[in-house]
């Protein structure tokens, strides 16, 4: 036997006991998913997101149904660090449900997973009558990057609550078009303090210069030392932009 087929049974060998053993814990964690203690049914969960058989999230999917609210938070959670668009359907037959802390949980999952099926599911809800629900859309759609959130973010900047108008402003510069920046400099003199930051912080990350005289002014008048921070970090990172790039 030549070295290299040597080699070659020798790896399949080995990864015989491996996918013997992956299976051998599908069917162990399958088994506690139904346990009557709900801490021994987050640690399934968990264990099974480690997992790279498409059966295990299948099984978490499942948990999305658990009768322990922390079991279906942790099931969304793990599905989102796994990207499973298989689940893209169900978290958005969640949105349509009742619960608060189940929706939430969807929203957070899609904006990690994203995609064009996540982002269809999450844009309409920044009209969700719930402030908190809308906020939480804001940031999703920044995390998932979802270019066509981009007119409804622009719009949410004018939302009256002040933590929707601060995550909208944080999800623009997320998604990095600079369409946006008129808009955010609109925002500059915002009421709200997390406003002015998250306007400051997302003009840096655009990069575009026009952005660096309205902050400049903001400068010499804002008192808060959070935002004037943020604000210096932002121009220096536009100042560092050279005019032929913008």
């Amino acid at each position: 036997m030549s070295t290299v087929l040597a080699l070659v049974f020798s790896c399949a060998l080995l990864a015989v006991p491996a996918v013997g053993q992956e299976k051998g814990d599908l069917v162990r964690l399958s088994a506690q998913l139904k346990d009557r203690d709900f801490t021994v049914r987050q640690a399934a969960i968990d264990a099974l997101g480690q997992l790279k058989d498409p059966a295990a999230v299948d099984l978490i999917i499942s948990s999305l149904d658990d009768d322990n609210p922390e079991v279906r938070s942790r099931a969304a959670l793990v599905l989102g660090q796994m990207g499973a668009v298989k689940s893209i359907d169900r978290f958005a037959r969640i949105l349509q449900g009742e619960s608060v802390r189940d929706r939430r949980s969807a929203i957070i999952a899609l904006g990690t997973i994203g995609g064009e099926k996540a982002c269809e599911a999450l844009i309409p809800l920044l009209k969700s009558p719930s402030a908190e629900e809308r906020d939480s859309t804001a940031a999703a759609l920044g995390d998932a990057r979802c270019a066509r959130a981009f007119d409804p973010l622009i719009k949410a900047l004018s939302d009256d609550r002040y933590n929707v108008r601060a995550s909208a402003a944080l999800a623009l510069g997320d998604l990095g078009d600079k369409r946006a920046v008129e808009a955010l400099i609109g925002r500059l003199n915002d009421d709200a303090e997390s406003v002015r930051t998250g306007v400051a912080f997302s003009l840096g990350a655009l990069g575009d210069r026009r952005a660096i005289e309205p902050l400049e002014k903001l400068l010499n008048t804002e008192k808060k030392e959070d935002v004037r921070q943020q604000i210096d970090s932002a121009l220096q990172r536009l100042r560092a932009v050279r005019p032929d790039k913008q």
